[in-house]
């Protein structure tokens, strides 16, 4: 008998409420599952007058699961589903039962024991990730919870690494209609269907289905992780770094970033266009978007920039740049983001003294280093990997 291991993932709780770089699109929305009520909770969900506990031998049984399969139930919450299709799946089956509330994956533990379940394991999530072993999960289900989601792009990303090829994402949420629907769905649910579908696909799946009759109140949309990537491929994303060095998730591909990497970008070109930023830190910026891609958070690399030859000038604070240029500073927003992820800048000294900078007029992300050469020969003796970026 095949059966992953139980393992109960409850990390520190205020690890689980760390966010991404980007913005949240509904900040807030989640706060009252920090320290949630679980009896007031569970009368919610697990009551009469909710349509998808009404409905819900229906809507295990659209959801095609046979025996031995592995799920993931995304935003488990008290635990309804999950205990639905822990008996669906069977004992060679199991079930993540996945939530960013410690004291929910509780009350599933202790409601899965006693009903005699023993293929449950409880993952404690974090708010942009699922947190799940890559492909490891059949079929993944995020019942009105999506509109939870406050980091949508990447947790479905962290749901499509999640998934094995071919696995299927059920996607069941409320269906957000003007003149239709409630006030509380318009003022509480962020985006309607198409909204949702749009995103979703943007990350690498495939709408394959939709239940109709099933539910009124709610859809019921499957969508499927190819086993190759579409012909016509999925849009790049910035999960990391918003706006720079956008990149193109592979999620079973070889050679992915790798935890603990340290690199020491050399940037010596302004590039083509002295308008746009420099190259080198593009780069910097698109190897920091594979890696969140990946599952990775900015911490888990470190990341140093040398500026010398022609690139002395992006060190400058915006005054000076503009002064001696002209131009407004091309390079300014991508290095604070670059800065936020954690990046570190150097300037070479002697460059900043052959070019006549003063170096008072350095911006402040910027340390200046007694020469390029000295910089990046210490960081290699210090095990950085050596990236030119001319």
């Amino acid at each position: 008998m095949k059966r992953v291991a139980i393992v109960f993932a409850l990390f520190a709780g205020a690890c689980a409420w760390v966010a991404g770089q980007e913005k949240s699109v509904k900040p807030g929305i989640n706060d009252p599952f920090q320290n949630p009520d679980v009896e007031k909770f569970a009368k919610t969900f697990e009551g009469e007058s909710r349509e998808v506990f009404t409905r819900r031998d229906k809507v295990v049984g659209a959801c095609q699961l046979k025996p031995g399969m592995v799920v993931a139930d995304v935003g488990a919450g008290t635990g309804l589903y999950t205990r639905l299709f822990a008996k669906a799946v069977g004992a060679d089956g199991q079930v993540f039962a996945v939530d960013i509330a410690p004291k929910f994956l509780e009350h599933v533990q202790k409601t899965c024991r006693d009903a005699g379940l023993k293929n449950v394991t409880p993952v404690l999530c974090n708010l942009d990730s699922v947190d799940l072993p890559t492909n490891s999960v059949d079929v993944a289900f995020v019942c009105d919870t999506y509109h939870h989601f406050e980091f949508p792009e990447k947790t479905m990303l962290s749901l499509h690494r999640a998934l094995k090829p071919g696995g299927r994402v059920v996607v069941i949420d409320f269906r957000r209609e003007p003149g239709k629907s409630s006030d509380w769905v318009l003022n509480h649910v962020r985006a309607g269907q198409d909204v949702v579908e749009k995103e979703i696909t943007s990350c690498g799946f495939q709408k394959t289905d939709e239940v109709k009759e099933l539910l009124k109140e709610n859809y019921f949309v499957v969508f499927t992780k190819a086993a190759r990537q579409p012909a016509n491929g999925p849009k790049p994303v910035t999960p990391v770094i918003p706006g720079y060095g956008a990149v193109v998730v592979y999620p079973d591909a070889p050679e992915q970033p790798a935890k603990g990497s340290k690199l020491v970008f050399d940037v010596t070109g302004i590039g083509k266009n002295p308008n746009e930023p420099l190259p080198g830190l593009v780069r910097a910026a698109t190897l920091l978007n594979l890696a969140g891609a990946a599952g990775l958070k900015p911490s888990d690399l470190e990341i140093v920039i040398v500026l010398h030859g022609d690139a002395t000038s992006g060190a400058l604070d915006d005054a000076a740049y503009k002064e001696l240029t002209g131009r407004e500073h091309p390079h300014a927003d991508l290095m604070k983001k670059l800065k936020g992820a954690g990046v570190k800048f150097l300037v070479c000294g002697q460059s900043l003294a052959r070019k006549g900078y003063d170096p008072k007029r350095v911006r402040g992300e910027v340390t200046i280093a007694a020469a390029a050469v000295t910089a990046v020969v210490n960081l290699q003796a210090r095990g950085f990997a050596y990236v030119p970026a001319p």
